[in-house]
């Protein structure tokens, strides 16, 4: 059992006997910047990445050690970076993050980033993408811009022109054995007219077309489609394989004109099978104003998203298999009460978080402070 060195307070119990402890990242008392916004774990579990806003550098941490802190300048990223570690934990790949998206249903390329961890400094700057996933050999960054999918080698920075899917899209990921990868694309009619969940209905076929997308699983090796998932899906705005290679999560939020969307939050992860490409009947709902963070526990059987619960965000506990909630969290402003100092403060809206490799605990994003949070599995 992993457990923290720190100087923190002694744990303590939410109303609802929820136990949770706040912590100090490298016991530092500031009344300004270190604003968290995302967090990862190296594969391994060993080490936690915490990225930050406004230019602060990079932090990382021992998992039982999260006073002794190490520090990496990457650069300013205004409203901070999401910073997802690669397969070994060579590389981190940084991708720019907002404040709020004003323009949500439209594609806007930004800045992502791959930093050699080690090294300390920047492989590869790519200044207008929609999307980026790092192969697991860790040689290869895939690319997608508005011209398409890109191959680039992280060891010479070279953009292979013999390799080249001249299609754009939303988002991209590659699988765990890293001989398929997968986008979301918009739609041809003859695509929408061919998903069975269409079938002859012209009403839905025409709107597919204008405001759906599909999923397309492409061969790494011969760059030829595998398959279509076989649903249509609002605008996707990441896609991810699962750690142990049994799922494709696609996180996706319908169009804000799209007619009986109760809350304009609304957003959800649905969840196919990475080797047949068939729809699972589970799928994770989420409420967040930001794109929602989500992860599996170190054991596979839990899935956890952020969420907003009215004024408070919130991190939900599901049973990954049959989508049945198991517990959540609430950062509401009983936390802020239990504070040990007027240097601490809530968060800026951004809720990321790691689940520890015990599988009793998580760790969550929380202003300048992080929340372990010890969870009823």
């Amino acid at each position: 059992m992993v457990c923290f060195a720190m100087a923190a307070p002694w744990l303590r119990a939410q109303d609802d006997g929820q136990v949770y402890r706040i912590l100090k990242v490298g016991g530092k008392e500031t009344l300004s910047g270190y604003l968290t916004c995302w967090l990862d774990r190296t594969p391994d579990g060993s080490t936690i990445g915490l990225s930050s806003t406004q230019g602060f550098p990079f932090r990382s941490f021992q998992a039982d050690h999260v006073d002794q802190v190490q520090e990496m300048d990457i650069g300013n990223w205004y409203a901070g970076s999401r910073a997802r570690f690669s397969p070994s934990g060579k590389y981190l790949l940084l991708q720019q993050l907002y404040y709020l998206d004003f323009a949500p249903n439209k594609d806007r390329p930004i800045k992502y980033e791959v930093v050699d961890v080690g090294a300390k400094r920047a492989v590869a700057t790519f200044e207008d993408l929609f999307a980026a996933a790092i192969t697991p050999d860790e040689a290869t960054v895939l690319t997608l811009d508005p011209q398409g999918v890109r191959f680039t080698d992280l060891a010479t920075g070279h953009v292979d022109k013999a390799r080249h899917i001249q299609r754009t899209g939303n988002a991209i990921a590659v699988s765990s054995d890293g001989r398929r990868f997968a986008v979301a694309h918009r739609p041809t009619k003859a695509e929408v007219e061919a998903l069975p969940a269409v079938r002859n209905d012209k009403d839905a076929i025409k709107h597919g077309a204008k405001y759906g997308q599909i999923v397309v699983v492409y061969d790494m090796a011969t760059l030829k489609p595998i398959a279509i998932i076989g649903e249509l899906f609002d605008k996707v705005f990441r896609l991810e394989y699962s750690p142990d290679g049994r799922d494709l999560w696609i996180h996706a939020k319908p169009h804000t004109r799209k007619g009986g969307n109760p809350n304009p939050n609304q957003s959800y992860v649905s969840v196919a099978d990475a080797a047949t490409s068939a729809m699972r009947r589970t799928a994770f709902p989420s409420l967040a104003l930001y794109e929602p963070d989500f992860r599996t526990s170190p054991d596979g059987t839990l899935f956890a998203i952020g969420s907003q619960g009215g004024r408070f965000l919130e991190v939900h506990l599901y049973d990954r298999t049959t989508g049945a909630m198991k517990d959540r969290f609430v950062l509401s402003y009983r936390l802020f009460e239990k504070m040990a100092s007027k240097s601490e403060f809530p968060s800026d809206g951004r809720l990321s978080f790691v689940f520890l490799p015990d599988g009793r605990r998580m760790l969550l994003t929380f202003g300048n402070r992080l929340i372990e949070w010890t969870f009823q599995p």
